[in-house]
């Protein structure tokens, strides 16, 4: 089980923390992040295949929480802090990541996870591929291709889970693990 409001909490002030950011998200704020991110990836990460791969998948779980802020314009203030962190350990890259999430999506966020966690690479490949020639869109725009990105390019399994607030909002928290 994975908690990003606990983990942020511990994380706080660590010196394997790169990036720790909680609020609300706005586009704006979005670059400004991955302007940070990246620039102090430039200076503990020597290896640019390595930073490159941890910047892309940056990108992805930044995006999907962006595109699916909307969901929130109802909610209580209170549900629309993000909590974003990027720790370095030894031998990883871990991008954690929270949102909260009306319950509604709870079962599909997750069926598409676990489905996607299943696949073998190639499995994962021919998928990705599938979707992007079909061109098919939701109705937001999109793919849905962020979290297959997200496990293409870390070569892991997303690491994830909800935590009820109350009877009509989740705080999902996600885990992605990027290995030296």
């Amino acid at each position: 089980m994975i908690n990003t409001i606990e983990q942020y909490k511990e994380q706080k002030g660590k010196d394997n923390l790169l990036l720790a950011y909680k609020g609300i998200i706005t586009e704006s704020l979005t670059t400004n992040l991955l302007s940070l991110a990246e620039n102090k990836l430039a200076m503990v990460e020597y290896n640019s295949r390595l930073k490159k791969k941890v910047f892309h998948i940056l990108v992805e779980v930044l995006q999907n929480i962006y595109h699916n802020y909307s969901d929130l314009k109802h909610a209580p203030e209170e549900f629309h802090d993000i909590m974003v962190m990027i720790i370095k350990s030894d031998n990883s890259y871990d991008i954690v990541a929270g949102n909260y999430l009306p319950k509604k999506y709870t079962v599909s966020l997750q069926n598409r996870i676990e489905s996607v966690n299943a696949m073998d690479s190639e499995s994962l490949r021919m998928t990705y591929r599938n979707r992007l020639d079909e061109g098919v869109f939701s109705d937001k725009g999109r793919a849905g291709l962020g979290i297959m990105d997200m496990v293409r390019k870390s070569g892991q399994a997303l690491e994830y889970d909800f935590l009820s607030i109350d009877k009509d909002f989740s705080f999902f928290s996600i885990k992605v693990k990027i290995k030296n």
